[in-house]
């Protein structure tokens, strides 16, 4: 029985989330550090920092999350290329500079205003999902200008009116070293500068929780890490993977799964004299999914094992 039991947010008393077939969610096990650091980031109103290894279940508790807030969700991976623009609202000047060429012909309409080629990011539409969707301008402009946009996230159950939103901003530590800086207004002011030099604020009836995930490949600004409830999420025991296991495939045979864990299990001990990155969660789940629809034996005297062993845990590359 699980020991704390949140305050903003309600799970079974073992912590797990059935999952949403009708969202394509699945399943998912929350350890009580992370409840508490969910609960932690809903009481302060302040943004998550999920560190912890490549499939270890960081993107998905944010989905999951969603899920049981039923909030909406939003996500966006950074990569090395990710500009603060993207994130917030990026100016489409190619197309402004076509329609500028059409409107110098003779017979041309009025060029549109310059909010009909803003593209709002993530962060415009977890602040206020109206305004992003009318690309800042009114309701008869966006309409007359035909620059209505469609929620580029998943819905969720609107609680009172509000559009209630998860934000998740993955792999942070793959950004250029100036981009978790920039976020800075964003996450603390929960505003940001439009183009035209106004600034967009969050509307204040519109709750959000923004998750951002680490692999730690790169030491984040402490500027940066004031600004988050941080969370490390490390290596599962084996009751708990077990139990993750059995969440998702509950008809799997027990003998099996066991097999498998223990074969995790001593996968990742040998990795840390071998350098190799260990499997994660999601790796484990491939595993038990892979053995049971093939209908093969987890021995190390069977050849069949042995290659779904190196296909999906073990990963070698030469």
């Amino acid at each position: 029985m699980a020991s704390y039991r949140p305050r903003n947010f309600k799970l079974a008393d073992d912590y797990s989330f059935p999952g949403d077939p009708a969202l394509e969610i699945k399943p998912y096990i929350f350890p009580e550090t992370a409840v508490i650091a969910v609960d932690v980031a809903l009481a302060t109103s302040r943004p998550l920092l999920i560190a912890g290894p490549p499939g270890c279940g960081k993107s998905r508790l944010a989905e999951a999350m969603a899920a049981v807030l039923g909030w909406n969700f939003l996500s966006k991976t950074i990569t090395s290329r990710t500009r603060l623009e993207e994130l917030t609202v990026e100016v489409d000047h190619l197309r402004r500079l076509h329609d500028a060429h059409r409107a110098a012909r003779p017979d041309a309409v009025d060029l549109k205003p310059d909010q009909a080629y803003h593209n709002p990011g993530v962060f415009w539409w977890a602040f206020d999902r109206e305004s992003a969707a009318r690309r800042g301008l009114s309701a008869a402009d966006a309409a007359g200008y035909d620059a209505t946009l469609p929620f580029p996230g998943s819905e969720g159950a609107s609680a009172g009116g509000h559009h209630h939103t998860v934000l998740l901003i993955d792999e942070i530590d793959k950004a250029e070293p100036d981009v978790p800086n920039d976020l800075l207004e964003p996450l603390d002011r929960r505003s940001f500068s439009l183009p035209d030099g106004a600034t967009q604020q969050a509307d204040p009836k519109q709750k959000l929780l923004t998750i951002i995930t680490t692999n730690r490949e790169r030491e984040l600004p402490q500027a940066f890490l004031r600004r988050c409830v941080s969370l490390v999420l490390g290596e599962l025991d084996r009751d708990t993977l077990l139990g993750i296991a059995h969440a998702h495939y509950p008809a799997t045979d027990s003998r099996r799964t066991e097999a498998i864990v223990d074969k995790l299990i001593g996968i990742r001990a040998a990795s840390t004299t071998s350098g190799r990155r260990p499997p994660g969660t999601s790796e484990f789940l491939d595993a038990i999914q892979a053995c049971e629809k093939l209908e093969i034996d987890v021995a190390d005297d069977n050849p069949l094992w042995s290659q779904i062993e190196r296909a999906v845990l073990t990963k070698p590359t030469e």
